[in-house]
């Protein structure tokens, strides 16, 4: 990059997401991870696979697919890729316990074929893949058979008939194995079941806006004729998934020395996407997601309850009563996550980054991002972030608020469970 194409900061938001940017994982490592899952599914589908028959499929889940990975605190630690490899069958033609060993057959004989150091590894539902060093990171790979149709009846059966009827959030549910249950190793409908797509379809509509937003605003500076649609996700970053690293990132410092008792990643992405509301801005979404988030637990009777999305009979926050502890965690994070960017938030001066903030998101990563983005003869001053939201072009302002305001007179999403 030369002196005439560098990043220069002029507001807060720049600053923010410079230092999100440099969370994301290394291009170089987020396609060396697509291309070995995508290598693992190429051999899962072989011809010669013990698989062939059940049309084996793999797609990541969790926050790769939700595109809000962050990178480790140091390059010691390994990032997830989460990954979801499913069968066409039914049940009535594997126990989990044959599932599992029949996925981790095929996984054992890659190992072999593509001469890995270490043999792959059962966990409770998954099959890890731990690469050479240097790749800094692994693959969980989640054995899965088709459950729509059970999943549906689950919901309806909970009074959530319009979440069932929905298909983009109800129509890919799968039914996973769990070597811990009693019957794991019986022929029975009675699997465990998650929904990781119509999660990240919950999530995506969330930001359905931002999203089209940053996808245009992607084609321009590319200088490419492909449609909004025809844009990947994982080519743009919104407001939302910005917000939610930065947050992660704030957690992960806080809580480096209790990692086991740190608030977990689903709670803070449900909580943040819920309190989102389409904000044009990293600075704005911050504002809201910190103001809102904890109005979205819910208490059922003395039970504090952040439920899925897609299946509200289940709480993320299961764990809480009987470890208080990592409620009363959760709370303090959130109240120090208020405090650390609020003092930058309602700052004047966009490069001067309150030492509290640093703190708590790594000296290291923000004097690297600073050092980046702002020159040592910067004039910084401007107004502060959070009634401030910047733009290089008022009428893709003007469009994206027109098509906030349509959204918001529709109702909002962020709850699509109400029982009927």
């Amino acid at each position: 990059m030369t002196k005439h194409d560098r990043k220069i900061a002029r507001t807060h938001d720049d600053v923010f997401e410079e230092i999100a940017e440099a969370l994301d994982v290394p291009p170089s490592k987020f396609k060396e991870a697509i291309e070995r899952y995508e290598s693992l599914g190429t051999w899962l589908d072989r011809d010669e696979s013990t698989l062939s028959a059940y049309n084996p499929g793999i797609s990541p889940q969790g926050s790769f697919l939700l595109g809000t990975v962050t990178r480790p605190l140091t390059d010691t630690e390994e990032f997830d890729v989460d990954l979801v490899c499913l069968l066409k069958a039914s049940k009535t033609e594997f126990t989990q316990k044959s599932l599992k060993a029949a996925v981790g057959h095929e996984i054992a004989l890659y190992v072999r074929a593509h001469k890995m150091a270490k043999p792959a590894e059962e966990g409770r539902r998954c099959w890890t893949l731990h690469y050479a060093d240097g790749a800094q990171f692994h693959m969980d790979t989640l054995p899965a058979l088709p459950d729509e149709q059970r999943y549906q009846a689950m919901l309806k059966r909970y009074g959530y008939t319009d979440l069932a009827n929905d298909l983009a959030l109800s129509g890919q549910a799968i039914a996973i194995t769990d070597n811990t249950l009693p019957q794991y190793d019986e022929v029975t409908d009675d699997w465990p079941q998650s929904n990781p797509m119509g999660y990240a379809a919950w999530f995506r509509s969330r930001m359905t806006v931002q999203l089209a937003e940053r996808k245009r605003a992607f084609t321009k500076a590319q200088l490419v004729t492909a449609s909004v649609d025809e844009i990947p996700d994982y080519k743009v970053r919104t407001p939302l998934q910005r917000a939610i690293q930065l947050l992660k990132r704030h957690r992960d410092c806080i809580f480096v020395d209790d990692g086991a008792h740190k608030p977990i990643s689903i709670i803070i992405t449900t909580l943040s996407a819920h309190a989102y509301n389409e904000e044009l801005t990293i600075s704005a979404a911050l504002h809201s997601i910190l103001t809102r988030m904890d109005q979205y637990i819910e208490y059922r009777g003395d039970v504090a309850w952040v439920a899925n999305p897609v299946n509200p009979a289940e709480n993320f926050a299961d764990n809480w009563a009987e470890e208080p502890r990592k409620r009363q965690n959760f709370y303090d994070w959130l109240e120090q996550a208020r405090h650390d960017f609020g003092l930058y938030l309602r700052a004047s001066r966009f490069d001067a980054v309150p030492q509290e903030l640093i703190d708590s998101l790594g000296a290291e990563l923000v004097d690297r991002a600073l050092k980046a983005i702002i020159p040592a003869a910067a004039s910084p001053l401007a107004a502060p972030a959070i009634v401030k939201a910047a733009s290089n072009n008022d009428d893709d302002v003007r469009r994206a608020e027109a098509a906030i305001d349509e959204r918001r007179s529709a109702g909002t999403q962020s709850k699509p469970w109400a029982k009927s």
